[in-house]
């Protein structure tokens, strides 16, 4: 199997299939004791010791590299990643530096948070361009953790504010890792929160932004469900077929759980749709699903099943979950794959890569996700992310 992970496929897509393989095994294993290395040094450099945990609790290096003949797929909710600048019409104010934030706008903005912690937070916190620069370089730490220093093929992003802070992760800090396809769009969101998708591989077309529509008989909440994260489609070129990414960020907890039913029915039927069309489809992203719920309703069993194989179903048996509530453990972060990938792309999963990623700097010592503190100097996300790959065989000619 040629290896279609190519260093130019900006200029010459063909080339994805030609690469070949050297001494791969033996850069697994130097990649993996050196990155643990690296990570620990950095770790220590910085004062992130509350970060570092027990060799138990980390992900070993070594589960979270592809092979030669593999693509690799990963989403993760980076938790408030924003611009250091306001955006008009956004409430962003809390995410700003102190000096930007005594304007008549901005202390109206705050007064009227009605919870005391966020209300105080977006008085105090000071988020400026050193705090900025620190949590960006806290997610690229994540990001290179994985595929042996190469950061994941395709990444699903949540709760990334704009293009410009996109853009300053992206050609900034992973400057050095080929990703060509870097997709945003601005959401409904009043907060600016948006999803996005980055990929070493060719974009097609543009993407697109789905409008979840939502129904509710309470008008007030309608018009609050209306304003909630749509689902972004960008279309890459992988192995010489179309595949569509879906990245997603539903309704929060706080929300009621019939607006969760809807978005992933939504998916579902968008990623059905998308089959039909005859493109392969991997959708992912955090879909604020709980434990309980899916006990409850089997959200994931019942419906989103149905447009493909949801992640944590088929794999990561071992794993807890990829967020953590009051001790109880929950897969908020999903990837479902379609029924077609192999026939339509050449693509199948291997349910046993799928793994939560805990690295040094984004794990607690419990074993839970060690959250951003740009005054401790420490963190990364209140989420793990959720990490998989799949393997890349010859298109069978059609008749």
């Amino acid at each position: 199997m040629k290896n279609i992970h190519s260093q130019n496929v900006s200029q010459n897509p063909s080339q994805i299939l030609k690469l070949i393989s050297v001494s791969f095994s033996f850069a697994i294993s130097v990649a993996g004791i050196l990155t643990l290395a690296v990570f620990a040094t950095s770790c220590k450099s910085s004062g992130v010791t509350d970060g570092i945990s027990s060799p138990s609790n980390i992900t070993a290096p070594e589960r979270l590299t592809r092979g030669p003949d593999e693509i690799s797929v990963m989403t993760y909710n980076v938790e408030n990643l924003f611009d250091t600048v306001h955006n008009e019409g956004i409430d962003d104010f809390t995410y700003l530096p102190l000096a930007q934030k005594n304007t008549s706008e901005a202390q109206e903005s705050c007064r009227k948070n009605s919870n005391p912690f966020y209300r105080s937070e977006c008085f105090k916190k000071d988020w400026n361009e050193d705090a900025l620069k620190f949590k960006l370089s806290q997610v690229a730490h994540v990001i290179t953790y994985i595929d042996g220093g190469k950061g994941p093929d395709n990444l699903i992003l949540a709760e990334v504010e704009n293009e410009n802070v996109l853009n300053q992760l992206v050609k900034n800090h992973l400057s050095q890792l080929g990703y060509q396809t870097i997709s945003i769009l601005k959401g409904p969101d009043t907060r600016g929160i948006n999803t996005a998708f980055i990929s070493k591989f060719p974009q097609v077309g543009k993407s697109i932004l789905h409008i979840i529509p939502y129904q509710d008989t309470d008008p007030a909440r309608l018009k609050s469900a209306q304003k909630s994260r749509g689902i972004l489609e960008t279309v890459v070129k992988i192995n010489g077929q179309n595949v569509s990414f879906l990245a997603a960020h539903f309704p929060s907890q706080s929300n009621p759980t019939a607006w969760r039913k809807q978005a992933l029915e939504y998916m579902k039927d968008l990623m059905i749709e998308i089959q039909k069309k005859g493109h392969a489809v991997i959708a992912g992203g955090d879909l604020n699903t709980t434990e309980e719920e899916e006990k409850d309703f089997g959200y994931f069993s019942k419906i989103l099943a149905q447009g493909g194989s949801v992640s944590h179903l088929v794999g990561c048996k071992l794993c807890n979950g990829t967020h953590n509530y009051k001790g109880g453990w929950s897969f908020l972060d999903v990837i479902a794959y379609s029924p077609n990938l192999t026939e339509v792309a050449g693509l199948t999963l291997i349910p046993e890569s799928i793994e939560v990623v805990r690295t040094p700097v984004n794990t607690k010592r419990n074993g839970t996700p060690l959250r951003f503190d740009e005054e401790k100097r420490e963190g990364v996300s209140d989420h793990f992310p959720l990490y998989s790959r799949l393997k890349v065989t010859t298109l069978n000619k059609r008749k």
